[in-house]
């Protein structure tokens, strides 16, 4: 499942490593699904399967079937950002959570056409990751029947399963990422099409949350339970999905000196973090300021910086020793879209940008300051409406 930065609720849990730069990390949620179904493995489906083995042999096939399988999820989102990586789309990072994988992307595919390839390149990745186990099963089921082959016969089933069901034409899985695509080109109206594939998406989570629901009335809890919230998930991400859409229509046209803070306040590079917190950050609400000495900007100190310092650290530390030196990363020229700016928060995990031209600090534009003015806008649209 690929998903715009700004819309995905993923975006913490544990670093494993990189692959072609983007970081691999695990949500803490994972932890539960990766033991409920090495659980089920070892303690339900291969004793099934296979009987009469020792069962430290299912435990063992059990974790090698469940290693197996979320290296699949992962190969299937690698596929989605390898793909949009090629389009020019940056990916910070593929995260693993309780609901399967899940690709970040910084910004929407430019065209129907790339969205397309994005889309379908997961399922594609799982059926040819279906056929790979598939063809290692024909050639080693030719002897005697073992617990490798029980592994793979399983693999190759969930491949598939995961295939068919992200093809499903509802947003946010692949399948309403695939319908959005074609609806996109047909009428040339992204925010259209992802209306249209994000109603279905909602509509297969109801069904998901009604089938949970009377599985639980058939008495089993834990399965309906489990279809109830992956329905819950579902129809958040497919609302969410649109929201964005939304909002970036929303700031099109609209460039940062149109919105930025031009009367900034700076704080010099020697004040006390005592003095930070109780001058600044208590006294004008704002999450971050720029470090200022002489007229040229030394940095950055935002509320986050201040974790993690000790009380009676911060008489003696100065902003110089919390903030966050000047980068090009923090930077943003006053012309630049604004859709460019939350773009660019997204992907650094930034709260403001400092907007400089020419070395010149020209004003600050901030994530609370985008949602001011699309809360603005939004109120105005239904006055419009309304008269």
């Amino acid at each position: 499942m690929a998903t715009p930065a700004t819309a995905s609720p993923i975006r913490r849990g544990l670093p494993l490593f990189k692959i072609a730069g983007i970081q691999i990390r695990l949500d803490f949620s994972w932890f539960i699904i990766f033991t409920l179904v090495g659980v089920s493995l070892s303690a339900g489906y291969f004793p099934q399967q296979f009987p009469d083995q020792h069962p430290l042999n299912y435990w063992f096939a059990g974790l090698i079937a469940t290693l197996l399988f979320f290296s699949s999820i992962l190969v299937h989102e690698l596929a989605h950002s390898l793909m949009a990586m090629r389009a020019g789309i940056h990916i910070p990072e593929i995260t693993l959570f309780i609901f399967g994988g899940v690709s970040r992307l910084s910004e929407e595919a430019s065209d129907a056409k790339t969205e397309f390839k994005i889309a379908i390149v997961g399922p594609f990745t799982s059926f040819a990751l279906a056929l790979v186990f598939w063809g290692i099963q024909s050639v080693l089921q030719s002897g005697q029947p073992s617990l490798t082959v029980a592994v793979l016969k399983y693999l190759v089933w969930i491949n598939v399963a995961v295939g068919i069901f992200n093809l499903i034409p509802g947003f946010p899985l692949d399948g309403g990422r695939v319908l959005r695509a074609i609806l996109w080109h047909r009428s040339g109206s992204l925010t259209q099409a992802t209306r249209t594939s994000a109603d279905i998406g909602k509509g297969f989570a109801v069904v998901l949350m009604v089938f949970g629901g009377l599985q639980i009335f058939a008495g089993s809890l834990i399965g309906g339970l489990w279809f109830i919230f992956i329905g819950m998930f579902l129809r958040g991400m497919a609302e969410g999905g649109y929201q964005e859409v939304v909002i970036r229509q929303s700031l099109s046209g609209v460039s940062v000196q149109e919105i930025m803070i031009d009367d900034v306040v700076s704080v010099p590079p020697d004040l006390s973090l005592e003095q930070l917190v109780h001058d600044y950050f208590l006294r004008y609400g704002y999450h971050g300021f720029p470090v200022v000495q002489d007229g040229k900007v030394l940095g950055l100190i935002s509320i986050m910086h201040m974790r993690g310092i000790a009380d009676d650290q911060r008489q003696s530390m100065t902003v110089k020793d919390a903030m966050m030196p000047l980068e090009e990363r923090m930077i943003i020229t006053p012309k630049s879209p604004l859709t460019d700016a939350l773009k660019h928060m997204a992907q650094e995990e930034f709260n403001q940008l400092l907007v400089m031209q020419d070395n010149t600090l020209q004003g600050i534009v901030t994530k609370a300051g985008v949602l001011r003015f699309l809360e603005i806008k939004r109120i105005l649209a239904d006055e419009r409406r309304r008269g």
